[in-house]
């Protein structure tokens, strides 16, 4: 048997460990945003996101998928989650297709659990660290350990849900606006300050007694890697939620609440990034190893396919009818995120082999006797699949930029173009028909828009498209279907203000159709004070007593 390498603290070294690892790029890149946030931010190109959750978040997905299911052994070792879990969430995931309490079960779970997923990784690599250190990290450290990150979850979960608390966490692009939405828990606001300051103190104390247990007898270089994590929990999650708990403005850019849904998008990034470190570094280890550009190519087509076939085979397009801005993509993501943080929580466990590779550095070659022989044909088609599902993905992403630039500039025609290449996959989404019915509507084209804007209604009706659509109708003058289709406005749901302006153009729809009584049984809903309300009412009643001509 040869010999193994000799034992050291770091997986690939020292900087790559400390920087991917640890946190120390997110770290370094806090401290640029505290600087010149605003700058950067406001200055940032639009594409730069969907770009880094396409090449690094993607393929991340992949990572844990590679590790179930590339291998037989795998499969079986797990198979009460890589089968039974799997078909289980797939179901719960269809079924939310149809039911919307549970589409809301589904995503208020997935973003409940996220940022434990987060806390967890941090705690687990710790861990590790510490322990490919040679820390003599005792059961009641350890406990102490556990708790501090415990604790910072905590702080996330009060925050979380309290009531009317709006869900933050999301990386750019991932918002819903209807269908499947976060619904807190509801803990009153009194409540969760009551219990805000007692939890960040506990929170301290934790980080303090851990702090005193391991600067005993331990170099601090076999400590940097722990406290560089316990430093990105408390940058990623710690301090900005007790922030917003304890209703502190820090006036600091990165801390800043209002763009929490941005810098948490460069979190998701460093999480991203751990995480494809740790899973190179076992892959390396355990056999069969070509290489990180065939690893990462790897992982990246297996981890387009979850996110790529469901819009393919469910999509408006296709077998399914809710689009993705109504549901279907937040939907798509808590079904992969919660498939992603089952199978995560089952195989990395820091015992048996599992540590023998991370810990031990030891590798498991020697140990897999050789396996039956593959079925090609399954795998290719498979392989063939995922494939397809990353040409999809980047087709997707340049199309999206697409439509983007080709709207702003005024470029209707390559915006529509755009917007039905990204339905034919699946990407569908009823904001871009309306947004494109309104655009046609200030450009004069009111037939045109309203192709748009049915489109729009069918895909996720709105009130403000059934605005455009009254509005497309007064232009071409026909006011019995403008009237109908502010009221229809009137029923989706408006603010207070915008209520009682489209009562006011309905009822002067229904006076220029010359049928006064409906646009009386309207204003009769209407404020009294409002003067262009009283002004119309008076109208409807003269024209109401006015004999017919």
């Amino acid at each position: 048997m040869p010999e193994r390498p000799q034992a050291t603290p770091w997986l690939f070294g020292p900087w790559p460990d400390l920087l991917f690892g640890c946190g120390l790029l997110y770290a370094l890149a806090f401290g640029l945003f505290l600087v010149a946030g605003e700058e950067i931010r406001t200055a940032q190109p639009s594409l730069l996101f969907p770009l880094l959750i396409l090449a690094l978040g993607v393929p991340h997905y992949g990572a844990t998928l590679l590790r179930v299911y590339e291998r037989r052994r795998e499969r079986r070792a797990y198979v009460v989650f890589s089968v039974w879990a799997t078909l289980a969430i797939l179901a719960l995931f269809l079924a939310s297709l149809r039911l919307p309490a549970l589409a809301t079960f589904l995503v208020t779970l997935y973003l409940t659990w996220s940022p434990w997923h987060y806390t967890g990784q941090n705690y687990g690599v710790a861990v590790m660290f510490l322990r490919r250190g040679g820390v003599a990290l005792e059961p009641g450290t350890k406990r102490w350990l556990y708790l501090s990150f415990l604790l910072s979850f905590a702080l996330v979960f009060l925050q979380m849900h309290t009531a009317a608390a709006r869900m933050n966490d999301l990386p750019v692009g991932y918002t819903s606006e209807q269908g499947a939405v976060f619904v807190p828990l509801g803990i009153p606001l009194s409540v969760a300050l009551a219990l805000a300051g007692p939890l960040l103190l506990a929170y301290l104390v934790a980080l303090g007694v851990v702090v005193f247990r391991l600067g005993r007898g331990n170099a601090w270089r076999a400590l940097l890697p722990a406290a560089l994590l316990s430093g990105s929990q408390l940058l990623w999650f710690s301090l900005p939620y007790a922030f917003q708990l304890l209703r502190i403005a820090p006036g600091l850019d990165p801390l800043s609440w209002q763009f929490r849904t941005h810098y948490f998008t460069w979190i998701a990034v460093a999480h991203f990034l751990q995480y494809l470190w740790v899973t190179a570094y076992y892959a390396r280890q355990s056999g069969g190893w070509h290489g990180h550009g065939r690893f990462y190519a790897k992982t990246a087509l297996a981890g387009a396919a979850p996110w790529t076939l469901p819009f393919l085979v469910l999509g408006p397009q296709a077998l399914g009818s809710l689009s993705a801005d109504a549901g279907l993509a937040l939907l798509v993501a808590a079904a992969v995120n919660i498939h992603h943080f089952v199978l995560d929580g089952a195989i990395w466990k820091l015992k048996g082999r599992i540590a023998e590779v991370l810990i031990r550095s030891g590798s498991d070659v020697e140990e897999r006797p050789p396996g039956p022989r593959r079925r090609v044909g399954l795998r290719h088609a498979v392989w063939a699949a995922c494939a397809l599902a990353l040409i999809v993905q980047v087709a997707k992403l340049v199309d999206e930029d697409i439509y983007q630039r080709s709207f702003e500039r005024g470029d209707l025609r390559a915006a529509r173009a755009a917007s039905e290449r990204l339905a034919w996959a699946g990407f569908d989404r009823g904001s871009v028909h309306l947004a494109l019915g309104q655009a046609l509507l200030r450009d004069g084209r009111p037939a045109e828009a309203r192709n748009e804007l049915w489109r729009s209604l069918e895909l996720a009706p709105t009130a403000h498209a059934h605005l455009a659509l009254g509005r497309s109708y007064e232009r071409e003058r026909l006011w019995a279907r403008a009237a109908a289709s502010y009221e229809a406005a009137l029923a989706a749901g408006l603010s207070p203000r915008d209520e009682v302006e489209t009562l006011g153009l309905a009822a002067s729809a229904w006076l220029a159709a010359r049928r006064p009584a409906e646009a009386l049984r309207l204003l009769e809903r209407a404020p009294p004070d409002d003067p262009r309300v009283r002004e119309l009412f008076e109208q409807a009643r003269r024209e109401s007593a006015a004999p017919a001509s």
